[in-house]
Formats: C-alpha cells, sequence, structure tokens
C-alpha cells in the first residue's frame, strides 16, 4: 500500500476544500486527526485527513494544512470550530495530538516520516500492507 501527504495550502480556498473533501468523500474517510504545536512560540494547529485505502491501487490519501491555524486552547477560534462542526455533520471524530513544528526538520520528508511514526503508534494511521 502507498500513503502519501497530499499538502494543501494556508489560504482560506483551501480550508474550505477541507469542508468539500469531508461533505462528500466522509464515507471514504478513515480519521480527522489535528495536530497541535503547543511548545513553540506562536502555537499554530494543522489538520490531516486521512482517507480509507482505494480499492484499485491500494493507495491511502492523506489531505493535509500544515500549521494554518491559530491554536483552538484556551480560547477557540472560527477555523477549528468549523472544523469539528464539519465532522460532526458527518459523525466523524476530531482526534488532537501534539507533535513536533515543521521547522524543527531540515527535510519535508523527514517530517513526513515522523508524521507517519506517531500516527502509526496512535493507531490513527494503519501499517502498510
Amino acid at each position: 500500500m502507498s500513503q502519501s501527504f497530499i499538502t494543501l495550502g494556508k489560504g482560506y480556498s483551501d480550508f474550505f476544500e477541507l469542508e468539500e473533501l469531508i461533505a462528500y468523500n466522509h464515507d471514504r474517510i478513515h480519521k480527522i486527526v489535528c495536530l497541535h504545536t503547543t511548545l513553540e512560540q506562536e502555537p499554530k494547529s494543522s489538520v490531516l485527513i486521512i482517507m480509507k485505502p482505494t480499492r484499485q491501487g491500494n493507495f491511502q490519501g492523506i489531505y493535509s494544512i500544515f500549521e494554518a491555524i491559530p491554536y483552538p486552547y484556551p480560547h477557540s477560534n472560527k477555523r477549528f470550530d468549523f472544523i469539528k462542526s464539519w465532522a460532526a455533520g458527518q459523525s466523524l471524530t476530531v482526534h488532537e495530538l501534539e507533535v513536533k513544528a515543521k521547522h524543527h526538520f531540515y527535510e519535508e520528508d523527514l517530517y513526513y516520516n515522523y508524521l507517519t511514526g506517531v500516527l502509526r503508534l496512535q493507531r490513527l494511521l494503519p501499517p502498510m500492507h
């Protein structure tokens, strides 16, 4: 099985693309995960939508927007509230984890490997077959 991060941008149009993914592909969604970088000076949050593997080709996409949402604690924000409401509207749970920020990694692939390991340890991402 091939698992890949599909990175969307940080703009509003990219953010609302997540809404469309949740609304029209909710039956294909495996998990929705919010990643928080709480140890940073200015904490940010990321959103991952982990899809179920495709029937043919055995591909599992992970749609992601990295560090584009203000950290929602102790005061929530509209973007985080939107994600939770979109997920709740489709009876999906939003899982939350604290992770290292992307800038701590020399290469983007190293960050993706780190996230893959964290997601597998938390049993949010299935092992490759």
